[in-house]
Order: structure tokens, then C-alpha cells, then sequence
């Protein structure tokens, strides 16, 4: 079964119910996405950030917060990357951390994106999602990629882009349902 097709919230079901299958299924989204952000010098504390997110994906799968059974796996990558960073900055104290992500590693994951639009199979979904993009405002443009291209939290893009966090939300939120309305459109899905 494909991660597309697996059935996530209620793998998060069994989780609550103590499957440790699924527990363990769960888990390997996670420290896949640890491995991805590059956390190897922290290996030995991902079994910590591991419980930190499963925690919050039970509450948010309990709260009703994960709507869209499909969009789970990009969740986690998102709660991941949130309780990275704040399990760094917890336990950090006192010492100059490493960024996770220096400068390079933004450029090469923007590279790395613009390669994977550029060898993607459908070649009509990449021009609709370039347009999208490009059909953003420049505010709401900068806010979707320093959150998801670039692995910003709100804190740290709003700082950078030098605007509230309100502001950044607003942005995101409108960014966001743009590119939806705009994919839609392009998908014939309206």
C-alpha cells in the first residue's frame, strides 16, 4: 500500500488502541522526515521528538484538526519540523545551535523543488502549479515559501519577512486557499 492510499487516521485509531504496528508505521513518517531535515547530529533524541509528535497528532486527529485523511503525511512533516525546533531550542540552552537549516540547505531544497516541478510526470501540473505560484501576491508568495519551500516556522518566517505573525497567517491562509481555488480550476475539479 502506497502512502497515498494508506488509510492514516485510522492507523492514528489503532495508535490510540496501542497497535504497535501502527505505532510503528507512524513513527517511520517521522523519523523519515528527520532524515530529510538532516537531524542526524540529534539522532540519539529522535525517539523524543517521535513521542512529542505523535502526541500532538493524536490530539489533533482527536480535535478534529486533521480534516483531510490525504493531506496527513504533510501534516506530520509540518508538526515534525515544529517540535524539532522547539525540542532544539528546550534543550539547548545556554549553547549556540547549528542551524538546522543554514542558507545552503534552503538553496538546495529550493533546487531540489524546482527539479522535482521540472521531472514531474504530469508536465501540465507543474505549469499550473508554476502559475499559481506566480499568480500569488508578491507577500503571499514569499510567506508560502519560506513556510513550506524553505521549512520556516511562523516565528522565524515572520521575523524574516519582517511582519507580524498575524500578518504571516493572513497571508498563508489567503496564499493557501489561492493555490487551492487556482489548482482546482486548473484540474477541472470546481
Amino acid at each position: 500500500m502506497s502512502a497515498g492510499s494508506e488509510d492514516w487516521l485510522g492507523l492514528l485509531g489503532r495508535v490510540r488502541e496501542g497497535d504497535r504496528v501502527a505505532l510503528v508505521r507512524v513513527t517511520a513518517v517521522v523519523t523519515g522526515y528527520l532524515a530529510r531535515m538532516g537531524a542526524y547530529e540529534l539522532r540519539d533524541s529522535w525517539d523524543d521528538v517521535c513521542q512529542e509528535v505523535l502526541v500532538k497528532l493524536l490530539r489533533a486527529d482527536a480535535g478534529g484538526a486533521i480534516r483531510d485523511p490525504k493531506a496527513f503525511v504533510a501534516y506530520t512533516g509540518t508538526v515534525t519540523r515544529r517540535a524539532l525546533v522547539d525540542w532544539v531550542r528546550k534543550n539547548q540552552k545556554g549553547k549556540t545551535p547549528e542551524p538546522l537549516v543554514d542558507d545552503e540547505g534552503r538553496e538546495a531544497r529550493l533546487e531540489s523543488f524546482a527539479s522535482e516541478l521540472s521531472s514531474a510526470p504530469d508536465p501540465d501540473l507543474r505549469l499550473d502549479l508554476e502559475r499559481a505560484l506566480d499568480a500569488l501576491s508578491e507577500t503571499q508568495k514569499r510567506v508560502v515559501t519560506a513556510i513550506y519551500l524553505e521549512g520556516r516556522s511562523y516565528e522565524e518566517a515572520a521575523r524574516d519577512l519582517v511582519i507580524p505573525l498575524g500578518t504571516l497567517k493572513r497571508h498563508q491562509t489567503q496564499g493557501l486557499k489561492q493555490l487551492r481555488d487556482t489548482m482546482g480550476v486548473a484540474a477541472g475539479k470546481v
